[in-house]
């Protein structure tokens, strides 16, 4: 390891890390603006396409957002009518959250925009590399687990 006078702002990891997540939610933020949506709804529509009828939990989990930002992305895409809130029959206190069918359709309208982004993403890399460097990135975050 590095003395901490050594290291350098733009050879860290994490500043590279985070400099790759804020180009890559800009670019899809760009190509959603004209619906209206934001990256970080769009991540939501697209974990809910994957699992519907998750818990806002879950939800929150699963898109790696905390809770109070969880409730404030659904309460928009409700009133938007991309999403719906159903009581739990297990837990009165919980929501389950399912896409609606506007919410399908802006999904399926939308991938293929955000899918041109994350090939842009990894353009000049092969298929070995990115297995590579999913890999690593799994270590780092098993390093911050």
């Amino acid at each position: 390891m590095r003395k901490a006078t050594e290291l350098k702002l733009d050879n860290s990891l994490d500043f590279n890390l985070v400099k790759v997540v804020n180009k890559f939610r800009c670019q899809v933020g760009r190509e959603l603006k004209h619906l209206d949506m934001t990256s970080e709804q769009w991540v939501v529509l697209a974990r809910l396409w994957e699992e519907d009828g998750l818990s806002q939990k879950e939800l929150a989990e699963k898109t790696l957002k905390d809770q109070a930002n969880t409730t404030r992305i659904l309460d928009k895409v409700v009133k938007k009518g991309w999403v719906k809130r159903l009581d739990s029959i297990d837990d009165r206190r919980a929501y389950l959250i399912y896409l609606t069918d506007e919410g399908k359709h802006v999904v399926q309208t939308t991938y293929p925009l955000v899918a041109r982004i994350k090939e842009k993403l990894a353009q000049g890399l092969t298929d070995e590399e990115i297995q590579t460097l999913l890999a690593l990135l799994d270590k780092l975050s098993q390093n911050m687990s």
